[in-house]
């Protein structure tokens, strides 16, 4: 038998291959895809909450508390009652995990920007002076906005809001709204990884594509409202809230009202 003839390569294969990079024009979706999945997945499951167990108070007393906060705010124009306010809130903040802590700086600090932002115009208006004092303002809203989100669940705002006696429509639309929004974020985060999952090339259309994926979603939320109201309906739901245990406030709870009810009482007398 003849030895058998070694097998030659094509000339193709024994070029060596270029390592060049040419850099691709990415799509919209594809440059954000990672900044939308991380917004959709902190909205679908968002951080749970962690409660203060030394020193809980009522939710309604927790809903004045920032009712009242904000509306001091929004009167005071004296600086060293400001100061006092951003005091107290200070002083809540050093109970905070660190971990809880880094969220709220985090949060705060973006929201504050995008406050910044509306509050920019009143800078050719009034001069620096205004638009540095309203945006301290709006940061010390913010601020107590963040702590009440952050240390309070859901449940307990719409308890609170039960006791304060808000219309249950209110209610009913606040809690359908937030529960369906997170079961849509999840909805839309699930679509966006089943289409990177079966695509292979990019896209010609990108932004048909996420046309497609926001109608898909509009439709899914058009039968999330149908399913809803059948089985409210079912269930015989009248629009109306039951509290099945009121709570009762104790002396801590009217004793955490004391700092910005003398704040309240100095603003008054200050002005007079």
């Amino acid at each position: 038998m003849d030895p058998k003839q070694p097998t030659e390569l094509p000339d193709w294969l024994q070029q060596p291959a270029s390592a060049h990079s040419q850099a691709s024009k990415t799509s919209f979706l594809q440059r954000n895809q990672r900044h939308l999945r991380s917004l959709l997945t902190r909205l679908a499951q968002p951080a749970p909450v962690v409660k203060n167990q030394r020193w809980h108070l009522a939710p309604q007393i927790n809903l004045i508390r920032l009712l009242l906060l904000v509306l001091l705010i929004a009167l005071i124009n004296n600086v060293t009652l400001l100061w006092c306010l951003a005091l107290l809130l200070g002083f809540q903040l050093l109970l905070l995990p660190p971990s809880q802590l880094r969220r709220f700086v985090r949060s705060w600090l973006i929201s504050s920007f995008v406050a910044l932002l509306f509050v920019l115009p009143s800078y050719w208006l009034t001069g620096p002076g205004t638009l540095l004092f309203f945006g301290l303002k709006t940061s010390l809203m913010l601020a107590n906005a963040q702590y009440y989100r952050l240390t309070t669940p859901f449940q307990d705002l719409l308890s609170g809001l039960k006791a304060l006696h808000c219309p249950d429509v209110l209610i009913m639309t606040l809690a359908i709204a937030i529960t369906y929004l997170r079961m849509l974020g999840q909805h839309l985060l699930l679509t966006m990884e089943a289409l990177e999952l079966r695509t292979v090339a990019p896209t010609k259309h990108p932004y048909r594509l996420i046309g497609a994926m926001f109608g898909n979603l509009y439709l899914k939320s058009y039968a999330y409202a149908l399913e809803l109201y059948a089985a409210m309906e079912a269930r015989g739901f009248n629009g109306h809230y039951v509290r099945t245990s009121p709570t009762r406030n104790h002396w801590p709870d009217y004793l955490s009202l004391g700092p910005d009810i003398l704040v309240l009482i100095l603003f008054i007398f200050w002005r007079n």
